[in-house]
């Protein structure tokens, strides 16, 4: 319906803008080929964790079992020989037990792997005091500080390296002030040099030093990667979301557009030329004579004019067009008849683009010019909705933003698949009707729908306006009506910078029980505003986590249900 191209649209918040591709999204249950949730970075390296976990634990044991029968074996008697089988054992026996325990991953327990892990370095400590405190034994510690800088707990490895460190620099100082005596060792240092002890302990803090240093750069290197593989799978999923929106678009675009009705005279109307094609028919610009002001006429395309249903929706489109009082509903002034008995109706001529057309041009909206289209838009609905009318059918490419005189608009359009309230739905026989990806989740069932269907299909536009990815979107419908029904889309705030009630709100106007979402346009508007000013209810903050705790973002409710 567009005569002429607007300036750009509606300019985004400088702050919720985000440059070329650094759109970012991921598909979850159905709305890839098969596809499951991008499996992040914490989950696998927490599987890794268990597996190295568990290699280290058999480890220890082999080193404990051989260690208890080392310590007896020489003949000379140590002071610290009972005090290393004690504490050997005790490691050892501990040992045992976890591994039992973390046989089951669901039992895998952090703390108490920190606890084997100060009993291995008291181990090595206490057998570094029987053989030798500046023997090679201490270097055992290397191996231990090495698993836990590697591991997710920064504290854990930070309370193993420190215990390690500290507790070698106390042996090694009690042994320079005499109160060890190197002598009685194992590896027995019969006349012992103060500065050879001092630099044997340095080298050995500094080994120790070194090795927590690289194991937690290694850490930070794998957590880095993996932020990096996951940005990119997100970039290739939201380009795969995007084309499968932009081929629904080709697909509705149809043919080229040929005007059968170009240069006629129709009644008291000269029809000028062919300004849109739909599925279902024609919109040209034409000009009153009388007035000689230039108008909308929409036909009903031939093909059509044969299905009474077809022929129902159109001129039920007319009637509640122009029954509706709102600035932000395309105004319906008159019905006729063309020559070839197609009905038309008179409708104000819009200049501008749908909404589809700017989402092509900036990819999204930013957020405040996402809560504006959203107030105009549930101004729209809440009159059809005073009227007892659903409108079925939002979607961007319903969605114009019209230029006026003096300022810009959103005006809601085609009315065509609209349901009474009061009227019982004769028209669609029970089935799902609108557009896949923009339906409610009740909609794609073909079950009865009410003013809320409108609400969750405004809510789609939001999401797809403010995140610049479709909410819901697969390469076939069967799919897409999958997700719509039973798949949260990705979390918002994973695509563009939102605050936290912004999420809630989009969680709630989103929910798959309609008993669950808002029940007004309006309320949803007023919600949105509120969470964009961090303002919003706490009643619907708490709504809202409730939702999100039973049906986490980006997850398919039946398999989430079945793994709780």
């Amino acid at each position: 319906m567009s005569v002429r191209e607007p300036p750009e649209a509606e300019p985004s918040d400088s702050s919720d803008t985000l440059s070329g591709s650094g759109l970012t999204g991921t598909r979850t249950g159905g709305t890839g080929v098969g596809t499951s949730v991008i499996t992040t970075a914490p989950s696998i390296l927490q599987a890794e964790e268990i597996g190295r976990t568990r290699a280290l634990m058999r480890l220890v044991a082999l080193a404990g079992a051989v260690g208890l029968i080392a310590i007896w074996l020489p003949e000379r008697i140590s002071p610290g020989r009972m005090l290393a089988t004690i504490v050997v054992s005790v490691t050892f026996a501990v040992t045992l037990w976890l591994l039992v325990e973390f046989r089951d991953p669901e039992r895998y327990d952090r703390r108490k792997v920190l606890v084997q892990g100060l009993l291995c370095a008291a181990s090595i400590l206490a057998v570094a005091f029987y053989v030798g405190v500046f023997s090679p034994a201490v270097m055992a510690l290397c191996v231990g500080i090495y698993f836990f800088g590697l591991g997710d707990s920064a504290t854990a490895g930070w309370a193993v390296f420190l215990a390690c460190v500290i507790g070698y620099f106390l042996l090694a100082v009690l042994a320079m002030a005499g109160l060890i005596h190197t002598g009685q060792s194992v590896l027995a240092l019969k006349q012992p040099e103060l500065a050879s002890m001092v630099a044997t302990t340095g080298v050995a803090e500094v080994l120790l030093l070194a090795t927590f240093w690289m194991a937690r750069q290694s850490r930070r290197a794998t957590l880095g990667a993996f932020d990096r593989l996951e940005k990119a799978a997100r970039q290739i999923k939201k380009r795969d979301a995007l084309l499968d929106e932009a081929r629904a678009d080709i697909e509705r675009a149809g043919a080229a557009l040929l005007g059968r009705y170009s240069g006629h005279r129709l009644g008291g109307f000269e029809v000028i030329e062919m300004i849109g094609r739909g599925a279902m028919g024609e919109v040209y610009r034409a000009r009153e004579v009388e007035t000689d002001q230039l108008v909308a006429l929409k036909f009903l395309h031939p093909m059509v004019l044969e299905d009474p249903a077809h022929l129902a929706r159109f001129l039920r489109e007319a009637e509640i067009a122009s029954s509706l009082k709102s600035e932000h509903i395309v105004r319906v002034s008159g019905t006729g008849t063309g020559p070839d008995g197609a009905p038309y109706m008179v409708m104000e001529l819009l200049q501008g683009n749908d909404l589809s057309w700017h989402l092509r041009q900036k990819k999204r909206l930013g957020v405040s010019a996402t809560i504006e289209l959203v107030r105009q838009v549930a101004d729209a609905l809440t009159a059809a909705d005073e009227a007892g009318i659903v409108h079925r059918d939002l979607k961007p490419q319903n969605l114009f933003y019209a230029e006026l005189t003096s300022r810009r608009v959103w005006k809601v359009l085609d009315f065509g698949v609209s349901k009474m309230n009061d009227v019982a739905s004769t028209l669609t026989q029970g089935a799902a009707v609108g557009t896949p990806s923009y339906m409610s989740p009740e909609q794609a069932r073909g079950q009865e729908v009410d003013h809320r269907a409108d609400v969750f299909a405004l809510g789609v536009v939001a999401y797809r306006s403010m995140t610049g990815r479709p909410a819901f979107t697969a390469p076939d419908s069967v799919t897409t009506l999958y997700n719509v029904a039973h798949v949260q889309p990705v979390r918002p705030g994973e695509l563009v910078r939102i605050t936290d009630d912004v999420e809630r709100v989009m969680a709630l106007v989103l929910a798959k029980d309609r008993q669950r979402r808002f029940s007004s346009a309006s309320m949803f508007a007023l919600a949105l505003r509120d969470a964009a000013r961090q303002r919003l209810d706490e009643r619907l903050r708490r709504d809202a986590d409730a939702l999100l705790e039973a049906h986490p973002w980006g997850t398919d409710d039946l398999v989430f249900r079945r793994s709780a």
